[in-house]
């Protein structure tokens, strides 16, 4: 007998649509169990051949790559590489060069409102406000992303326990220790109940007790639903942690699959291993090439978003110069001597 015979299905799937359903269970948690892993979309997000660069720099080159729904995928590579690029451009905050990226096969820049409400973002730095509490923060962020207030309250309570800062909700994000802030950075992008969470080195700077617990943390999320995009420098975190990964080496991705796969085909026993087999190719850039890639891409961003800056200046000018040329000049008004001389000439 086929779903459709069946009533639950036939009313949730087929006649109150797929998406009312797919938000119910999502809500409810319910992907959890096995029965529902038949709905995971294995190409939540799609890169087809995405490019990037910076004026004459490029960082990424024609990137084809899947990432799954409902997973953890790392994403590995030196520095310099282009790891938070990717992030970046997963996130909308910067546009590909070339190719296209979707999501639910649908393109990212044609659907931003959309991938914004769906995709919450950890930054290294962390994006919270040093002067104000571990709840003003979180009430902030909940109300830049739309949150209704009757629900805002109950979510930021139930957050604040559900990543471990119960006794530091009233604290100012500037007297938090390390392990706390990133914590916090962590709770302000899930505050919204983001479908996708995207980690820019969630364990960076971190001692092993506190790497163990934000790993923890991380598991915990993607427990509930949540599929988790991060990257890393540290390989055997991500041979423990991640579903799926993608090494990036030379501007590509040079293989992605699951750590098992990865290690078969490179015949590593480790991580470790594979990376050292990478990296250690002929024809592999220096590390002081990278380097100076690296400082060549700051000032290219810096001067990237300085012409931005130009353009809404110019822009602004424009716009006032059009105000000022329709603009009506008002009539000065007449004195009143003025009014009866006239009324006297008639």
């Amino acid at each position: 007998m086929s779903f459709k015979h069946v009533p639950f299905f036939h009313l949730s799937i087929w006649r109150v649509g797929y998406l009312k359903f797919f938000n119910f269970c999502y809500n409810k948690r319910l992907f959890n169990l096995g029965i529902f892993s038949i709905l995971m979309n294995d190409k939540l997000i799609e890169f087809k051949g995405v490019s990037k660069s910076f004026d004459e720099n490029k960082v990424l080159d024609s990137l084809d790559f899947k990432i799954p729904e409902g997973k953890i995928t790392g994403i590995i590579g030196a520095s310099g590489e282009g790891k938070s690029t990717i992030l970046k451009l997963i996130a909308t905050f910067y546009k590909p060069t070339g190719g296209q990226i979707f999501y639910y096969n649908r393109d990212v820049f044609e659907d931003i409102m959309n991938v914004k409400k769906s995709f919450g973002f950890s930054i290294e730095e962390g994006s919270f406000y040093e002067d104000l509490t571990v709840r003003e923060n979180l009430l902030y962020f909940g109300r830049l992303f739309g949150v209704k207030k009757e629900i805002l309250s109950t979510r930021i309570e139930d957050l604040i326990n559900f990543v471990g800062l119960s006794n530091a909700r009233n604290v100012e994000a500037r007297n938090l220790s390390l392990g706390m802030r990133k914590r916090l950075d962590i709770a302000c992008a899930l505050v919204h109940k983001p479908s996708v969470l995207v980690l820019d080195e969630p364990t960076a700077d971190l001692d092993p007790l506190l790497r163990s617990q934000i790993m923890d943390l991380i598991k915990k999320i993607n427990s509930q639903g949540t599929t988790i995009v991060f990257t890393t420098q540290l390989l055997k975190e991500a041979d423990k942690l991640c579903d799926k990964i993608a090494i990036l080496y030379n501007e590509k991705i040079a293989i992605d699959g699951s750590p098992h796969e990865v290690k078969k085909k490179y015949h590593g026993s480790d991580l470790d291993d594979v990376f050292k087999k990478i990296f250690s190719k002929k024809g592999r850039k220096t590390y002081q090439e990278l380097k100076q890639k690296k400082t060549r891409l700051k000032e290219d961003i810096i001067k990237e978003e300085g012409k931005k800056e130009e353009k809404k200046e110019k822009k602004a000018s424009i716009y006032e110069g059009i105000k000022k040329m329709f603009r009506h000049k008002e009539k000065p008004k007449k004195k009143p001597e003025e009014k009866h001389k006239e009324e006297k000439k008639k």
